[in-house]
Parts: C-alpha cells; structure tokens; sequence
C-alpha cells in the first residue's frame, strides 16, 4: 500500500469493467478507436477468462476511472516461468485533478500484478512514452530498423514512393526454403519453441491466437527450412492497396542466420504474388542476415517511401520506437498492438 491506494482502487480489470474502459478510450483516447466500439475485436485481444488485460486506476470518492494501463501475453496467461508482456495502450485522464505520477504508478503496477519477467513496449511515442521509461524505468530505448526489397520490374509504383531503384543483390553462401504451415499442429510438429531463447517467449498458443485464429487480417506462417530441418519460422500478411499489393513480414523466430538463404525464394513471390515490395521492421535482429537475403535498410530521410499505416493509408516513412530492459529482446511488426485494424474492416 501507498499513497496512490488510499486514493485510487488499482486492479487488474474485469469482464465487467469492459465497457467502462471502452467508454474511456473513446473520451480520453480516441474518439471512434476501434477498440473503443468494437467489442468483439476488444475481447480478442485483451480477455482472458475473466481478466482483462488492463491495470486501471478508479478514484475511490467519484468512482470515475481515471487510468489505465492496457498490456498484451506473449505466451499463454498461466505461464509462469517466461511471462513477458508487451505493453499497450496508456493513458490517465490529464483534464482533472489527478495525482502526479499516476502513469508511471500504473506502469509500475503492471509488473508486480502480472509478475511477468518483463514488460516490454513496441511503438511508444517518441515523445512522451520513451523519455518516460528511459528515465523512470532505466529501459533501454531505441527505433526499429526498417528493409525491403523492390520488386525492380515494376515501373511504376503505386503504394510506395521510389525515386531511386536499389538493385538487391543475393549475398547468401546457402539457400534456404519457405514451407507453408497451415495450422498451430503443423507448427508443433515440425518447430521447437522451447528452443528459442530470446525474448519475448512466444508460444504455441500465442502464436495460434496471433496469426492462426485472427477474427479480422489472415496471416501466413512458414518454415524455413535447412536441408531437411525447419529451423526458423516466417509469418507475413499481404496488404492491398491502389489496386496493388505487398508482402509484410510480421514476425521471426528461430535461427536468424536461414533468414539469408531466402533470397530465391522472394524473387519467386515478385512473379508468383505479382507483388510491389516486402517490407521488414525488425530490431534485435542481424542486419546482415536481411541485407544479404536482398533486403535494403531505409535510411534516416531516404528518398524511397516505404509505407507503414494502411488504415487510413499514409504515404509516409514511419520510425517504430521500442523499449525494454532484458538483453537479447526483440521486436518485429506484429508485436504488441502494432498491426491490427484501425478501423472497421472485413476480415482480410
């Protein structure tokens, strides 16, 4: 107990406290989120039986909430040993009287409420959130790196904004091959997770929840395989936009070194896929295993737009900025809160 408790109820959520929390993001957050009117989407990605996965701050005397602290599992809610979150969507209510610090209690809370081993954030604003953890939290701070690979037989593109063609060049001393895997079995049957030692841990009932069982975006989750080994695993999601499309690469995990030998097979996906590009937000990862799989880094104002919102689409270079505390952490698209639908989609 401390000051803050004598003021404030600070809790991890309920069931029952969905709507309160919808109605608050919709006031202080964002009028018209998608996870302040889309229950469905809501529950999917923070319900777990009957928590909610939102630490949130009740005055004692109004009854009002007055913030939260939103967070997402990496790895199933009962696992005790590797429990990493990311965090998610932190706001208090800055027009009335709150205490100061309240946030920063609220970030505090959520470590010792979950009694995860980390607690990690991918795209915080640069602004407000990262001086944040770097001074409160100690955290190390940094911006994803972003690739991609052009398709150099499109003349003209439509998504991305290209004043210089950068040829790709195959720097790989082996090949390696994509082997679609169409379910969490098939996952399971042929990948370790156990093995992965980098964090966050993701497991198998994640990664059915993140990718396989999706309510909005369909993903496509592949093998890398070596010989006759997978030993890596490739999840990416196809965006259509100006009547054209590209391939998103969303997550990674396993033996970096294979993601080199995919060269061959990324060419293929230009003809096969007829596609403009594939993109690669990555951090934590060696570069120089994307570089010679063709893949080029988007420099600090390039003249090559490589977009990244879609829902409104933004024809803009956007920085991801990270944080986190544990050595050997790190980030791709899909993490946290930073692929989902902003808006009302169909299922895609």
């Amino acid at each position: 107990m401390n000051k803050f408790d004598e003021r404030y109820e600070i809790r991890l959520a309920k069931y029952s406290d969905i709507e309160m929390i919808m109605a608050f993001l919709n006031e202080h957050w964002r009028e018209g989120h998608i996870m302040a009117i889309n229950r469905e989407l809501f529950e999917y990605e923070y319900v777990n039986g009957e928590i909610v996965n939102f630490v949130i701050a009740i005055d004692k005397v109004s009854g009002l909430l007055e913030g939260i602290f939103g967070f997402l599992n990496c790895s199933h809610p009962n696992n005790i040993d590797k429990r990493d979150i990311w965090g998610s969507m932190w706001k208090v209510v800055d027009t009335r009287e709150n205490m100061p610090f309240l946030g920063i209690e609220l970030a505090k809370r959520v470590v010792e409420l979950t009694k995860c081993r980390t607690q990690i954030g991918n795209g915080a604003n640069p602004r407000t959130t990262i001086p944040l953890r770097k001074m409160f939290f100690k955290e190390t701070v940094g911006k994803m790196q972003h690739f991609y690979f052009l398709n150099d037989t499109i003349d003209n593109f439509k998504i991305a904004k290209i004043e210089r063609i950068n040829h790709s060049e195959n720097k790989a001393k082996k090949r390696t091959n994509l082997i679609r895997l169409n379910s969490i079995e098939e996952v399971t049957k042929n990948f370790n997770l156990d093995n992965i030692d980098s964090i966050p841990y993701k497991d198998s009932w994640y990664l059915e929840k993140r990718y396989f069982k999706h309510p909005i975006y369909q993903y496509e989750v592949y093998g890398i395989k070596d010989k006759n080994k997978i030993g890596a695993l490739l999840v990416w999601r196809e965006v259509i936009q100006n009547d054209t499309k590209i391939i998103r690469i969303m997550d990674f995990l396993g033996n970096e070194s294979l993601f080199e030998g995919l060269y061959d097979d990324f060419k293929k996906l230009f003809v096969e896929r007829n596609i403009e590009y594939i993109d690669f937000y990555a951090y934590g990862f060696n570069n120089d295993y994307i570089l010679n799989a063709g893949f080029i880094l988007r420099i600090e104002d390039d003249r090559n737009v490589i977009p990244n919102y879609f829902e409104p689409f933004l024809q803009a270079n956007v920085d991801i900025w990270v944080h986190h505390k544990l050595p050997n952490t790190k980030f791709f698209k899909a993490d946290g809160d930073q692929d989902r639908p902003n808006s009302m989609v169909k299922k895609m």
